[in-house]
């Protein structure tokens, strides 16, 4: 199995890296009392991987950081880390609930070869195949046994986001993230081309300059990479659509229209 990373990880890194779109992802999936005492604002991505390279096609992991709310002892906040695992199959992964809990004994054994203490990592998982999740979400789900032994197993469960099972307007965020994860859900789908330009002229009109220049490209290179439906006239015609005046040689449109 090769160990290069997909268009979809590509994606996913380059979206959900940026500190804003991942703080929204946390916001939308944690409830208010778990947010509560968490201190959002100094979120900070954690360089390194935790996913083993036989295993990088499927999974792309994105490790933050973010202290307590409120100190816990004169030391200073506790650390806690958020810990993202991106799924980007077509079809549920039957032993995801087995895999992260070896993800996160290694984020805990690098602490305590750190010299740091454990601390909560919570596991988020962002799905977007065509069909619904179907596989198991704990550990109970997967080791079978009696009902009288349950209370001796692990006890394990990931917080799940099915964008199949959503409608686009239940997919909450600030505005970028619900635009990445509509691609997201869209991706391999007929209907991408339907929704593509509204998303480019968001991305144009939130993100000027060279920023949303690399997101127009990233998320050209993300569609004609997965996407069966789209020919590169089509995106081309989408393109001209986000820039329906007259540009000058050299411009932003110019250059990726030229470029494709």
């Amino acid at each position: 199995m090769s160990d290069l990373p997909t268009p979809h990880n590509n994606f996913f890194h380059f979206a959900l890296s940026q500190l804003p779109n991942a703080r929204s992802l946390i916001e939308t999936q944690l409830d208010e009392a778990a947010l509560a005492v968490l201190d959002l604002e100094n979120l900070k991505l954690q360089a390194g991987s935790f996913v083993d390279a036989d295993l990088r096609e499927k999974f792309s992991d994105l490790l933050f950081s973010a202290p307590l709310a409120k100190n816990r002892d004169a030391n200073g906040a506790k650390e806690t880390l958020i810990y993202f695992l991106f799924e980007h199959k077509s079809q549920s992964d039957a032993l995801t609930a087995f895999q992260l809990p070896s993800y996160l004994v290694r984020i805990w054994e690098k602490r305590l070869r750190d010299g740091l203490e454990l601390c909560p990592i919570v596991p988020l998982v962002v799905y977007h195949g065509e069909s619904g999740w179907s596989a198991a979400r704990s550990m109970q789900e997967l080791v079978m046994g009696p009902k009288e032994l349950a209370e001796y197993q692990v006890d394990f469960r990931f917080q799940l986001m099915d964008l199949s099972a959503l409608k686009d307007h239940e997919i909450g965020g600030n505005l970028i993230l619900k635009s990445t994860l509509r691609l997201l859900k869209y991706s391999r789908s007929r209907h991408l081309i339907e929704i593509l330009g509204e998303i480019l002229r968001l991305i144009v009109r939130l993100l000027p300059g060279h920023q949303g220049e690399e997101w127009v490209k990233v998320i050209g290179v993300y569609v004609m990479s997965v996407n069966k439906n789209i020919s590169e006239s089509e995106y081309k015609q989408t393109l001209k659509s986000v820039f329906p005046t007259q540009f000058e040689p050299g411009s932003l449109a110019d250059r990726l229209l030229t470029q494709g």
